[in-house]
Parts: C-alpha cells; sequence; structure tokens
C-alpha cells in the first residue's frame, strides 16, 4: 500500500490537518551523521479502503470459497450420466478332498445409463445451482462495496461531529470568558454567566461523545478492512455533486431484469422445478448398459467347466427396470417437490416486487438528497449571517446571550446537517446501483474524484452551489 511510512514518521495529531511534509531525525550510528528525510502522508480515498476490505473481509472470503465449491456440482451430477468402470479380483485357497486348490479371479465391468430420468434432472438442477451460486458471489461483491461506503462515510460523518463539537466547544468556552469578564465590569449579569457556563458544559459533554462515536466508527471501519485506517478523505461542502438524470421507470425495469436477489430468486425457482422430475423419476423405468469382461483360472476349476475352456469370458446385457409401487412415498415426494417449486415461484415475485420498490426508494432517495444539500447550504449561509448579526446585537445590548448561544449551535448543526446530506447522496447514489445489479469497483472509483484531502477548518467555505 501507499501508505508506508519512514522510519520515526511523526503523524500529525489532528486527523483534519492536511498531510505535511515530516522531518525525520534518524542518527547515523556507523558514522555519526544526521540525515532528514521528507514524505508527504496522502489521505485514504473510498477506493483504497474497498482494495483493503477485499483483501482482508470474512464475508466476501466465505462466499468465494462456498462458490468455489457449488463450481463442482455440475461435474458431480454429470458423473452418474458418464460410464462407471470397476475392477475387482479374487484368489481363493482352499482345501477340496484333502488337496489344497486355489481360483484367481479378475473381471472389469462398465455400466453405461442409457436412459435414468431423475439423472438428467439432477444434471440440469446442478447447472441452475451453479448460475445461483455466480450471482450469489456476485451480490457479495456488491455487498462488500456497499458496506465499506457505509463505514467510510460513518467515519467521515463522526469526525465532522468532533471537528464541530471542538469548535462550538471553543466558541462556548470564550464566551463563557467575556461573559465573565463583562459580569466583572457590570456589562453583564449573573444570569448571562450561567447560560455561558450552560452552554459550556453541554458542549464539552457534546464533544465527549462524539469523540466516543468516533472511535467506534473506527473500530467497525478496522473490521472490514483488518488493520487502523484513521486518514481518509472527505468531501467538502463546497463540493459539487453529479447530477444525472434519474428516470423512475428506466431503474424499476433495470431492477426486475438485473436485480441479483431477483435472478438468485428465479434460479431457485429453476432448481425447484427439477426437482419435482428428480422425484418424479420415481415413475419412470430405468435403462443401462452392463459389459464385463472376466479372466478365472486355478486348480478348482472342473475340467468340464465352461471356465476352464474359456477361461476369458466377456458379456453385454442391457438391464431395464420399472418401479411398481413404493408404499406411496414417491407420490408424496412429488406433491412435496410441486409444493416448494411453489414456494419458489412466490418467492420470485417478492423478490420481483422488492427489487421494484427497492429502486424507486434509491431513485428518490438521490433526488430528494440533491434538493436537500442546496436546502442545507442556504441554511449554512443564512445560519451564519444570522450567527454574526446575533453577536453583534449582543455587543450593543440589542440581543441576549441565549440567542448568540442558540444561533451558534444552529451554525454548527447545520453544517454537520450539510456533510451528511453530502454523504447520504453518494451512498444512495451507490445502493441505486445495487438495486439495479450494476454496482461494481469501477462505479466506486468514480467518486474519489469528489473526495479531497480533509483540512483543519471549524467553517469551510460553502459555496451556494445552484449545482449540488
Amino acid at each position: 500500500m501507499k501508505k508506508t511510512a519512514l522510519n520515526n514518521s511523526v503523524r500529525p495529531a489532528n486527523p483534519f490537518k492536511k498531510k505535511a511534509v515530516t522531518l525525520v531525525v534518524s542518527s547515523m550510528m556507523a558514522a555519526g551523521l544526521a540525515m532528514t528525510s521528507f514524505q508527504s502522508q496522502a489521505a485514504y480515498s473510498l477506493f483504497d479502503v474497498y482494495q483493503m476490505a477485499v483483501a482482508h473481509d470474512a464475508t466476501l472470503a466465505q462466499a468465494q470459497a462456498t462458490y468455489q465449491a457449488n463450481q463442482q456440482l455440475v461435474k458431480i451430477a454429470r458423473a452418474s450420466l458418464l460410464p462407471q468402470v470397476s475392477a475387482n479380483a479374487a484368489y481363493t485357497d482352499s482345501y477340496l478332498n484333502e488337496k489344497s486348490v486355489d481360483t484367481k479371479t479378475a473381471d472389469i465391468t462398465l455400466k453405461q445409463s442409457l436412459y435414468q430420468h431423475d439423472s438428467w434432472a439432477k444434471y440440469s438442477q446442478a447447472k441452475y445451482s451453479l448460475k445461483k451460486a455466480e450471482y450469489t458471489i456476485k451480490s457479495a461483491e456488491q455487498d462488500i462495496i456497499v458496506r465499506v461506503a457505509d463505514a467510510y462515510f460513518k467515519v467521515l460523518l463522526a469526525q465532522e461531529d468532533v471537528k464541530l463539537a471542538k469548535a462550538k466547544e471553543k466558541a462556548d468556552e470564550t464566551q463563557w470568558d467575556r461573559a465573565k469578564a463583562s459580569a466583572q465590569v457590570g456589562l453583564a449579569s449573573r444570569t448571562d454567566v450561567l447560560q455561558a457556563k450552560s452552554s459550556y458544559d453541554l458542549s464539552k459533554s457534546d464533544r465527549i461523545s462524539a469523540e466516543n462515536n468516533l472511535d467506534v466508527a473506527y473500530e467497525e471501519l478496522t473490521k472490514l478492512t483488518g488493520k487502523p485506517v484513521k486518514d481518509l478523505k472527505v468531501i467538502a461542502l463546497s463540493v459539487k455533486l453529479p447530477q444525472p438524470q434519474l428516470n423512475i421507470n428506466t431503474y424499476e425495469q433495470q431492477a426486475l431484469d438485473s436485480n441479483l436477489t431477483v435472478l438468485q430468486a428465479e434460479e431457485q425457482a429453476k432448481v425447484a422445478s427439477e426437482e419435482v422430475e428428480v422425484q418424479k423419476s420415481g415413475h419412470w423405468f430405468n435403462l443401462s448398459l452392463q459389459a464385463q469382461y472376466e479372466h478365472t483360472e486355478g486348480s478348482a476349476i472342473p475340467s468340464y467347466s465352461f471356465s476352464a475352456k474359456y477361461p476369458n469370458n466377456a458379456s453385454a446385457s442391457i438391464v431395464a427396470s420399472l418401479p411398481l409401487y413404493s408404499g406411496g412415498g414417491t407420490s408424496a415426494l412429488v406433491s412435496q417437490a410441486r409444493s416448494n417449486y411453489q414456494a419458489a415461484e412466490i418467492g420470485v415475485r417478492d423478490a420481483r416486487e422488492n427489487a421494484k420498490l427497492n429502486a424507486r426508494v434509491q431513485v428518490r432517495n438521490v433526488e430528494r438528497g440533491v434538493e436537500l444539500v442546496a436546502a442545507n447550504r442556504a441554511a449554512v449561509k443564512s445560519n451564519d449571517a444570522f450567527l454574526e448579526a446575533a453577536e453583534e446585537g449582543y455587543k450593543v445590548g440589542l440581543k441576549d446571550l441565549l440567542e448568540v448561544l442558540t444561533a451558534r449551535t444552529n451554525k454548527f448543526q447545520a453544517r454537520r446537517n450539510l456533510a451528511q446530506s453530502l454523504q447520504n447522496v453518494v451512498l444512495s447514489r451507490l445502493k441505486l446501483e445495487a438495486a439495479v445489479g450494476t454496482l461494481d469497483a469501477d462505479k466506486l472509483q468514480r467518486y474519489d474524484s469528489i473526495l479531497s484531502d480533509p483540512v483543519d477548518d471549524a467553517n469551510p467555505p460553502v459555496d451556494s452551489g445552484s449545482s449540488s
């Protein structure tokens, strides 16, 4: 990975600072010289974290192993349709009329099924099962993308919460100090001091809670990647997200055609249909060819026996069998298989309905998410302006301290809401791609272009951006 650090590299304590060039000084024990080394520490992108998760995630590895096992299903089912060859050998030593006699026998037998209804049905069933396994592994690959994005954005939102909580705590502490200073000269009341102190205490507790949530989010991300990942690229509040044209009917139809859950359900229904044929084979005849070559020799064979004259014997036969009655068990198995097939068909219908619903919901989430981003950007600007006006009004006695504290809380909440809405649009877009079965690593990588290195700024510029 590109994150290899040099000896004694010092990472910045603040995860939101740009990764500055780090000065590394190490003693050269042999020469007694000092050397300086510089390294630019780049933040991990969403695709970087995805690559680590693919290499480590247990759920995906389990799905891949299961798929490899399922690849053998067709070979196993096809084996019963191919020739079956076996060889046998025997040596017998016995006493007959107080004489020791021995017999040596060896044979090779070939059996070939000419018609066996259940074998052909199981072969078709195995091919459908393999197709279902292919859709299952693709679904697991989509799932890891969504899980990585979800965990990644949880960390980003938790980071934003910590950053804003720290900024608010610092601002509230400054306001408290000002209130105390003003009270000492008679320009503020004791109530103002208590209000400022109360706001500061609450912001301090919010900061502690936010830091704990960030630690938890980091742990969840570490579970996916297998190692701690602290430095992540962020979605800047001023970024302009792409605005694709979303036709809800097009995505709905695409979900019906390509949704992986639907495709899995359809293959499962085909498997259930073939199971009916497997059980119906109990009413069908079986036809097979059997050929055998046998060699026999030994002192125990009478001279008049056929084997004595012809020690090498070959035979071939066609065997037909037809089950007549099995106590009603075959009919019961057929009825059971038909009921299971009906259940599988209902499962297909349910999967199709859920796919349509999910596609429609995600399209709505993306559309409303873009609108929400625009609204939150406007809210950030208006709350910034209101806080500035409230602070000026407080200085001249037109606003009380409570209004200032409320305005500051609203300012930071508006920025937090904007950050969350930006992340939700991206996540909803990925979920929409998953709903229609087109989500892959390439789609994920496209969103790296809107990510940027974090900055140490509690009040980043916010573009009014009609385009969001």
